[in-house]
């Protein structure tokens, strides 16, 4: 870590030395992930505090700094204190909401990038046209993220990210206000909701380059709106609700243009066995289950995929349905031991109109960890998270990160009554190459069998994936 900058806008010098000193154990100190950066709370909140109680009096302090962190990326931190303000909060370390703070103004969190660098080619067959190789920058995006205090406590994120090379959308911008009692997590801005467990996550923390078929036709996509999220049984479980509309821009799922929905989505930990110390393994067994009710507002519903590899056309496609009402849900599960983990969900739409339609898929898949690492789970969301290596790739030869096989097949089925978008059956196998934490090599073999739709016939995918995040 190094500190960059450091200024104090008063006169007291402590000020300046207590902000080092905390920088430079928190960088010591990775063990919590970035985003989840508790530097903002800090700050102490004595028993008066807890009872509204004034301050004794003190000189206003005031002081900034920055720290580049290698790979975690650079953070910030900016604290005002006023001593005749006063503060009023259930946890001093990590307030939640409600909180109100009449002393202080905290800000702390990161600055961060990340960027996906695709190439594929294409063999196609089976009467389907030629499909161009391509190297393309799949995602770049910056973003800041972190905690703050003004009035009350909060979460927030502001994510520019490009896809398709120079395509803008906006991902991930919000603000959450954290521990409500009884309701747990509140959010609100644009980000994607949570529902089905590949696409709860992020895209990084993927098995394979693309989600499956299913996942991309018929999840929903980044949307506006407000989630709230909790978990519970000390966290062996977890259970979201959210509203939604159109947002400013979008990536990969649901094509409905015009809408608003309400999505829920459940998670259970029926198995949950951490490692114990003397060669054990982590053991888990997730299930879940969503559910969205959809209403198109101009009464057009879309669906479409394409073949897991990014640079391909969309081989299934809807074209937009005259209907405005959609029902759906979906199933979950996964399990993991050790290094070995399955993975599987089903999704099906109900599509509402004169004549009422359905469409659906489900996906499968395997993987396995060579080098003996096992997936990281988060149980306050219920997904999964970061890989980290057990042993990061070193030129001097004392660790070569991690390698994990995978092997997936998938099938999608967008046809129903008078509508024929395509039935696409994917077969996907995968080798990652885990660097470190931040930073991994992708390869990609995808066979798709496409019948019906827009192109029919056969397609086969090679293709790699260069990325890093920081």
């Amino acid at each position: 870590m190094v500190n960059l900058f450091p200024r104090r806008l008063t006169r007291r010098a402590c000020g300046v030395l207590a902000l080092q000193s905390f920088l430079i154990a928190a960088a010591e100190s990775e063990a919590a992930p970035a985003t989840a950066n508790t530097s903002a709370f800090s700050t102490s909140v004595d028993s008066a505090a807890r009872t509204m109680a004034p301050k004794a009096a003190s000189s206003p302090e005031a002081y900034w700094g920055l720290s580049w962190r290698g790979w975690n990326g650079l953070h910030y931190t900016l604290h005002g204190q006023h001593p005749a303000g006063w503060a009023w909060t259930r946890d001093e370390e990590e307030p939640p909401f409600p909180s109100l703070f009449l002393d202080r103004v905290d800000l702390t969190g990161k600055l961060g990038g990340r960027v996906d660098l695709d190439a594929a080619s294409f063999v196609s067959g089976g009467g389907m046209g030629k499909v161009a190789d391509q190297v393309e920058l799949r995602r770049w995006r910056f973003y800041f993220s972190g905690n703050a205090i003004f009035l009350a406590p909060f979460s927030y994120s502001l994510n520019l990210m490009a896809v398709d090379n120079a395509h803008f959308v906006l991902d991930d911008v919000f603000v959450e206000f954290k521990r409500i009692p009884y309701l747990g997590d509140f959010k609100f801005g644009a980000f994607t909701p949570a529902m089905t467990l590949e696409s709860a996550a992020s895209s990084r923390d993927a098995t394979f380059m693309e989600w499956g078929t299913p996942i991309q036709a018929l999840a929903p996509r980044i949307s506006a709106g407000f989630q709230l999220q909790r978990p519970v049984f000390d966290q062996r479980a977890t259970w979201s609700l959210g509203g939604f509309g159109p947002s400013a821009g979008t990536d990969v799922g649901d094509a409905t243009r015009q809408f608003f929905r309400v999505i829920g989505r459940a998670t259970w930990l029926p198995l949950d066995e951490a490692p114990d110390g003397n060669g054990g393994s982590q053991r888990l067994l997730h299930l879940g289950v969503d559910f969205s009710f959809l209403h198109s507002s101009d009464a057009r519903i879309r669906y479409q995929s394409r073949p897991e590899a990014h640079a391909a056309p969309f081989l299934a496609d809807t074209g937009e349905i005259l209907a405005s009402t959609v029902n759906s849900f979906a199933a979950e599960a996964a399990w993991v031991d050790g290094p070995w983990s399955l993975q599987g969900e089903y999704l099906r739409n109900f599509v509402s109109e004169a004549v009422n339609e359905s469409f659906y898929g489900f996906y499968l898949y395997g993987s396995y960890f060579l080098t003996g690492e096992s997936r990281a789970y988060d149980r306050r969301k219920g997904y999964f998270g970061r890989l980290k290596p057990e042993r990061d790739l070193s030129f001097d030869g004392e660790g070569w990160g991690a390698f994990e096989t995978a092997l997936r097949f998938s099938y999608l089925d967008l046809q129903d009554g008078p509508v024929n978008g395509g039935i696409l059956r994917a077969m996907t196998a995968g080798l990652n190459w885990y660097f470190h934490a931040h930073s991994k090599l992708r390869f990609n073999y995808v066979y798709t069998h496409a019948g019906g739709g827009p192109r029919p016939g056969d397609l086969h995918a090679f293709e790699t994936r260069f990325e890093f995040d920081f």
